[in-house]
């Protein structure tokens, strides 16, 4: 029997879906720049739990970001991540795959100024990827980002 990771993996590679994200991905920076939000806080977006805040996504955007990746994360970096509350990438107070990273980060600013179209932005994106998913009828599962990196974990 296939998994889920296995099927979004494979999913993730097609040319078709790496177009599709590229463009979303494209559309946000346009959109975040348009918006001029001012990033102050030097990773508290990464240290979800001090902050009050979750990144959620669906398990093929997971499979496609970490295929930028040399490597998925390992088990035990996961599990890390989630007993200090921030995000595994998180390194000496920055994004370590800033290059990479969900279309959730790409549009997370904590400026106040960002309340409201964050949202919308957010909204449409997830609405794009459910279709997505549809399409290609890969299994949806929409989750919080750490809990979608323990399914494609490295083993400890």
């Amino acid at each position: 029997m296939v998994s889920e990771r296995e099927i979004w993996m494979e999913a993730a590679a097609r040319a078709d879906v790496t177009q599709e994200l590229r463009a979303m991905v494209a559309e946000a920076e346009v959109a975040v720049r348009a918006r001029r939000p001012l990033c102050v806080s030097q990773g508290a977006c990464c240290r979800f739990d001090r902050f009050g805040h979750q990144l959620w996504m669906s398990g093929l955007e997971v499979a496609w970001c970490l295929r930028q990746l040399p490597a998925a994360p390992r088990a035990t970096e996961v599990d890390d991540a989630v007993h200090r509350g921030d995000c595994p990438f998180l390194r000496e107070g920055a994004c370590s795959v800033h290059w990479a990273r969900p279309l959730g980060c790409r549009a997370y600013f904590c400026d106040g100024a960002g309340e409201g179209w964050q949202e919308a932005l957010l909204e449409s994106w997830h609405g794009r990827v459910r279709a997505l998913h549809e399409r290609l009828q890969v299994p949806y599962r929409y989750d919080e980002w750490r809990r979608l990196l323990r399914v494609f974990a490295e083993p400890a």
